[in-house]
């Protein structure tokens, strides 16, 4: 058996390192219902909590050219924010 040249071997550790960056998956984004005046946020299935939840809160009232504020916890992963 031939010993392995240094590009295959480069082009194997390049590979593998390729494949080991697939095992990465992203967060889930959150569940966002709303509209200008307030907006829902579940993050049941997101690993970013609530302070995420906050964030993309603020995000869709800045769309309003608002901010969000807490309004009400209707469950353990889901709030409800108005836009102020």
């Amino acid at each position: 058996m031939k010993p392995m040249t240094l590009t295959a071997w480069l082009w194997r550790a390049v590979l593998a390192a390729g494949v080991a960056g697939c095992a990465y998956t992203p967060p889930a984004p959150f569940v966002v219902v709303g509209n200008g005046k307030s907006v829902s946020i579940n993050w049941e299935n997101s690993t970013l909590g609530p302070d995420g939840a906050f964030n993309a809160a603020e995000k869709h009232c800045a769309r309003y050219g608002l901010g969000a504020e807490l309004s009400a916890q209707v469950s353990r992963f889901e709030v409800i924010y108005r836009c102020v």
